[in-house]
């Protein structure tokens, strides 16, 4: 019995050691580890490919709360316009077109940022563009002030 009561305390030994290593290691490499939430040129990256995708659940999903509002509000003109036969939703209201000819970008960079505001250049080798992208609980989002506005 008593060497029965030595292996146990022997593996509780071992296991409350494993644990301290990994608390050890985790505590090290979480302190060495400078982790930040993806940035504004990430959202940017992220629509790229949701458009190039043909994803345009996605292409919403990343556009700000306004633009959102926006291109439903833009949904509801249309379905008024056209009677209750044929219902829009902001979706439909989202075009994307072929990128099969369109190079694909050479740099994303954020180019100015102030708070939870920031300007995103997308360079290619047809020229050069620029976002607005807006931070909102914590995830960033592209705002297009023209895209879906009344014509």
């Amino acid at each position: 019995m008593a060497l029965a009561l030595t292996g146990r305390r022997r593996a509780a030994a071992a296991a409350a050691s494993v644990l301290l290593a990994v608390a050890l290691a985790i505590a090290v490499v979480g302190r060495g580890c400078n982790v930040q939430a993806p940035g504004p040129e990430h959202a940017v990256s992220a629509l790229i490919e949701a458009a190039n995708a043909g994803d345009r659940q996605a292409v919403f999903e990343l556009l700000s709360p306004q633009t959102q509002a926006r291109l439903e509000e833009r949904a509801r003109a249309a379905t008024d316009l056209v009677g209750s036969n044929l219902r829009y939703g902001p979706l439909d209201l989202i075009s994307i077109g072929s990128s099969e000819d369109r190079p694909a970008p050479t740099e994303i960079k954020v180019v100015e940022r102030h708070g939870d505001r920031a300007v995103v250049e997308v360079v290619s080798s047809t020229g050069r563009a620029h976002l607005d992208c807006v931070r909102v609980a914590g995830h960033w989002r592209i705002d297009l002030p023209s895209y879906g506005a009344a014509p």
